[in-house]
């Protein structure tokens, strides 16, 4: 049996997408921001630094528009002590050389469940922040974020495709309510 993402490839309107953010960032200075304009589905997003506080900060939204937020570092990992692979994430490599220094070579994986076939969905705006917490020892550290995604790039066209593949009678004018970020209201069926 097919399952929910199985279908994708018999649908239009959809696209695998990479999101990379990589900065220099300075210690304590405000975060550099990728903002992602777009609705879907993250598969898996990871960190890379040369510094255990260099920081990923995650703003996304669900299908009413609430905010929610989510704060990864090594460091944070590290505390946590996931070193073992899990779809919410773990650090891959932590390798600190001087105990009293923060550079080293450290690359967490923040989120995995789409590789595990749990997609996390999303809708704009998600925003990525880079930055260097105050805990530093080091002035300024690189600072990588990648997220891969399946984005929807043509939401009318992916809402057709999806009703034809599920019921090829199906009808395939779409209410505009569907193509609208946030609440709104259904137009009443037209008998």
């Amino acid at each position: 049996m097919l399952g929910m993402f199985h279908l994708l490839p018999l649908l239009k309107g959809w696209e695998y997408k990479v999101h990379d953010l990589s900065r220099t960032v300075a210690r304590g200075a405000m975060p550099q921001e990728l903002s992602i304009s777009e609705t879907g589905w993250l598969i898996g997003i990871a960190l890379i630094s040369d510094d255990c506080y260099g920081t990923l900060y995650i703003d996304w939204q669900g299908a009413d528009l609430q905010t929610l937020s989510w704060t990864w570092n090594a460091e944070i990992g590290r505390l946590l002590g996931s070193f073992a692979q899990d779809p919410g994430g773990w650090v891959q490599r932590y390798f600190r050389p001087a105990p009293n220094s923060t550079l080293g070579i450290y690359i967490s994986v923040v989120f995995s469940g789409g590789y595990q076939g749990s997609t996390f969905p999303y809708v704009p705006t998600v925003k990525l922040k880079l930055a260097l917490t105050n805990d530093s020892t080091q002035a300024s550290a690189s600072v990588r974020t990648v997220a891969t995604v399946i984005a929807i790039t043509d939401k009318k066209l992916f809402i057709q495709s999806l009703r034809r593949v599920l019921d090829a009678n199906a009808s395939l004018e779409i209410d505009k309510a569907l193509e609208v970020i946030g609440p709104a209201l259904f137009e009443e069926e037209k008998k």
